[in-house]
């Protein structure tokens, strides 16, 4: 299992999950994308997306303002 970090600090809708997308392609199965944003609108729209693919995500304020989304393979 690998992590796989992604910085989205600053970056609005719909960059941040333009950014997870290229990393699903690059990843294998057993790893984990944690990808941080100060929009709440891109943690949102990225748990809805990995929904539809039925990959397990999770989001939670880490910081005022600050959203860790984790994206498990």
């Amino acid at each position: 299992m690998t992590e796989h970090y992604i910085d989205a600090i600053g970056f609005m809708c719909p960059v941040p999950n333009m950014m997870v997308q290229e990393k699903l392609e690059q990843i294998k199965p057993g790893d984990v994308i944690i990808l941080e944003t100060d929009h709440s609108c891109a943690a949102v729209s990225i748990i809805n997306d990995m929904k539809k693919k039925k990959i397990r995500a999770t989001s939670r304020e880490i910081d005022n303002g600050i959203w860790r989304v984790t994206i498990k393979l």
